[in-house]
């Protein structure tokens, strides 16, 4: 399998699982476009699931756009990311934004859900286990 590939072992695939991530979300990081929804995965690597709802974005060509601006983003940054679950989902008034604006969005929620697992992990590792 690529490096850069986005074959279907990285998506949330059945509402089970997207129901995992609304349940147990450990990672919440809000954009002004985009809510990103996180837990630990029990899969060897990170899957994105996507939930572009009419009532948040009217036009279906628009939410494609959406979705497919997404998808790039995360193929190209899957490698930063560990075992992780995540849900994406837009916030009203996203249409009227340019792609290269919903594009650099996404490259800071992707670094900071990178942080926030990193500061999970050191936390994990630095609390003794009882």
């Amino acid at each position: 399998m690529s490096l850069y590939s986005f074959s279907t072992d990285l998506r949330l695939r059945c509402a089970g699982d997207y129901k995992g991530v609304f349940d147990g979300a450990l990672f919440k990081v809000h954009q002004p476009h985009f809510l990103f929804l996180a837990k630990f995965s029990e899969q060897p690597n990170s899957r994105l699931g996507l939930v572009v709802a009419k009532k948040k974005v009217r036009r279906a060509h628009e939410r494609n756009r959406i979705k497919r601006l997404t998808r790039e983003s995360f193929r190209l940054n899957q490698h930063n990311m560990d075992d992780i679950d995540i849900v994406v989902m837009p916030k009203q008034g996203i249409e009227s934004v340019s792609n290269a604006e919903l594009f650099q969005q996404l490259q800071f929620a992707w670094s900071k859900l990178h942080r926030l697992v990193e500061k999970h992990h050191k936390i994990a590792i630095s609390s003794p286990n009882n």
